[in-house]
């Protein structure tokens, strides 16, 4: 059975945590009783539902005693007080030198923010291996991340690390085949992926890359990669990653016609077809088998 974004994190923060006795975890939502981390690691693992300052004053307290925290933030709600305090909370911590997973892609609560941090990754993996490979990397780096997981198991996207340095790519190829003239799928998060996937499973002929960074530095890296690739590209994002992954790549490939379709959270043929059409939009084949 597939797990969601942030099981595959804490999973994977709690295996990393068996070999360094740094890594610490804070959560302010939670909807375990038996966390898996506290269960490993009860004096490492502090639930601070309410967080607020005291939680941003623990994060630098930790950083200044060696220690490397991960902040899992949930969502702020539709109280305006509520949504800035979280705004002020996750930059707080990642000032601080946490690394803090931000609340699911459907609200974009605090992504936007992150991606004007030049200097702050903000990933958005999709799967359970390529979430459990973005931990590990996370850890591995000495510099605080942003992480924007689900809470719903995830699709299963066919990871591939980039190379020897085991590093989650820039860009994903799912076929190796997404260079040529026809048109491609650009997806981004796990409702983009879903989409793009189960438009592949009816138009198997079409290419699809998937993107997983979307501050503006590695996001820019990554249009400048697909701008040596030939043909049109459809991308599929929920709504606040489309608009800019689509201003992205309209500003780095200029002479490429560049789409998108907005990926619902519940999708059905409907949204398939309306990739589909996208596509047929180019004057391309529509990958059908």
């Amino acid at each position: 059975m597939a797990l969601s974004g942030r099981d595959a994190f804490r999973g994977e923060l709690t295996s990393i945590a068996h070999r360094d006795g740094r890594v610490v975890c804070l959560e302010t939502w939670s909807p375990y009783r038996d966390h898996p981390f506290e269960a490993a690691h009860p004096e490492r693992f502090f639930s601070l539902p309410s967080g607020g300052p005291v939680l941003a004053q623990m994060v630098t307290g930790l950083v200044a005693a060696g220690f490397r925290p991960f902040v899992v933030v949930g969502p702020g709600g539709t109280a305006p007080a509520r949504a800035v305090g979280n705004r002020w909370l996750w930059r707080a911590c990642v000032e601080a030198g946490a690394t803090v997973v931000l609340p699911p892609e459907g609200s974009g609560e605090g992504s936007v923010e992150v991606r004007q941090k030049t200097c702050v990754p903000l990933a958005v993996p999709c799967g359970e291996e390529e979430t459990r490979a973005m931990v590990r990397q996370v850890a591995r780096s000495r510099r605080p991340y942003c992480l924007v997981l689900g809470d719903r198991p995830g699709p299963l996207w066919p990871y591939r690390p980039n190379g020897a340095g085991n590093k989650v790519p820039l860009v994903a190829d799912e076929l190796g085949l997404s260079a040529g003239t026809g048109a491609r799928l650009v997806s981004v998060g796990e409702a983009g992926t879903r989409l793009a996937l189960a438009t592949r499973a009816t138009a198997p002929g079409l290419g699809h890359v998937h993107l997983v960074y979307l501050d503006e530095v590695r996001l820019a890296a990554a249009a400048a990669e697909l701008a040596l690739w030939p043909g049109p590209s459809v991308v599929t994002a929920a709504a606040w990653m489309l608009e800019e992954v689509l201003r992205a790549l309209r500003a780095r490939t200029p002479g490429h016609a560049v789409s998108g379709v907005l990926a619902a959270s519940h999708q059905g043929q409907a949204d398939v077809a309306e990739v589909l059409a996208a596509v047929a939009a180019f004057g391309g084949s529509s990958g059908r088998a």
